[in-house]
């Protein structure tokens, strides 16, 4: 077996810049103990919150088209709206606002808290384009017990193109950040955290772009491309799971997706941390870190059951770190499911790299392998 293995200082150089941006970053997210950190921060000042959904979706509704909205700083409480109720393909939601013509809204130091009991997001922005959320944080709560995926959606873009949503914190939903039917939008500086379901989705969408995003503690595929979209990219996020027996969980995902980039990412704490399956063509895996997950980065059919179960062709795989997968497994890369795939310059532990026996051969001698310790 001929391979090529890694040198000490390249090994040193790669453990700097991966790892020190992974602690820094979850310094970051968790410092100070739980009274600090989290929904527990917040509720001082949501206990005094006061209902301003009537007055809130009147400013926006006044708003003209091409406008700017500025919301006082504050803390209020949003309530569900029963008029409010999105039907996508991929299920129903209720909203506290609707936005519905192209407008800014401006939430620096706003805070907005929902009621985790009655089921409903923040905004539903429907079928337009040209709307900009910047700022704010969007707070459940509680993070939801019942319901469906889409029962608490933060942030909803239905049929909404040349969008964005930029520098904004949202926990405790099913789903933060859910982009549907809606093209050429940025998701950039989001936090997610804590969902039911997935923190940030892309559901049968093109050419969206989310950047620079950290998405935590969250389910079902903590990002998620699915069900059909093409060209979309996942760059530069921080996506981890720490919670204790949350030991099943999925980092990204790219599910029958075509011609997307997944890439500068670094995942961490999940059954599957870059996942590709159910019939995902063209897409490219590149320079991500990924640790401490049972596969850091798998190419196979999908779960069965409710799911489709089909390979997946021509996934390129390129210069990535991934590395001690999690209790030793074997799976730093994993490509089990369908072919054309390609495999060139990534850093595993020796013993990693698992494909097909005649796929093996090719590209062993094309990646790099970190020596074992000696004891």
């Amino acid at each position: 077996m001929t391979v090529k293995k890694v040198g000490s200082a390249l090994l040193v150089l790669l453990g700097i810049v991966g790892f020190g941006y992974f602690f820094l970053m979850v310094e970051k997210m968790t410092q100070g103990d739980d009274a600090e950190s989290g929904v527990e921060s917040y509720n001082a000042n949501l206990d005094e919150a006061v209902d301003k959904t009537e007055e809130i979706q009147a400013a926006i509704d006044e708003t003209p088209a091409g406008g700017t909205l500025e919301i006082p700083p504050g803390v209020y409480k949003l309530s569900k709206n029963p008029e409010l109720k999105a039907v996508t393909g991929y299920g129903d939601s209720y909203f506290a606002l609707k936005i519905s013509r192209p407008i800014t809204i401006l939430m620096e130091e706003v805070i907005f808290q929902t009621d985790t009991e009655e089921e409903y997001g923040v905004f539903w922005v429907n079928e337009t384009e040209d709307v900009h959320l910047k700022g704010g944080v969007l707070m459940g709560e509680r993070l939801p017990e019942d319901g469906s995926l889409t029962s608490h959606i933060a942030i909803l873009f239905l049929y909404t193109d040349n969008s964005s949503i930029e520098g904004t914190y949202m926990k405790n939903y099913s789903q933060g950040v859910h982009l549907n039917h809606s093209d050429d939008n940025i998701v950039r500086k989001v936090t997610s955290e804590f969902n039911y379901g997935s923190g940030i989705i892309n559901f049968d969408s093109n050419h969206n772009v989310i950047d620079s995003c950290v998405v935590r503690n969250s389910g079902d595929g903590h990002v998620s491309l699915y069900g059909g979209g093409e060209d979309n990219h996942v760059v530069n996020c921080m996506v981890t799971e720490d919670r204790p027996g949350y030991d099943d969980q999925q980092g990204i995902t790219v599910e029958s997706e075509t011609s997307s980039l997944i890439e500068n990412n670094t995942v961490s704490g999940f059954y599957y941390g870059i996942d590709v399956k159910n019939a995902s063509e063209s897409n490219i895996i590149e320079s991500n870190i990924a640790f401490n997950n049972e596969y850091n980065i798998a190419v196979r059919g999908g779960d069965g059951g409710k799911n489709l179960e089909l390979p997946s062709y021509n996934t390129q795989i390129l210069n990535n770190l991934v590395v001690d997968p999690r209790d030793k497994s074997s799976y730093g890369i994993y490509v089990g499911a369908g072919d054309g795939h390609v495999v060139i310059g990534n850093t595993l532990n020796i013993g990693n790299l698992i494909m097909p026996e005649k796929d093996l051969e090719v590209y062993e001698s094309q990646n790099y392998f970190v020596p074992e310790e000696e004891e």
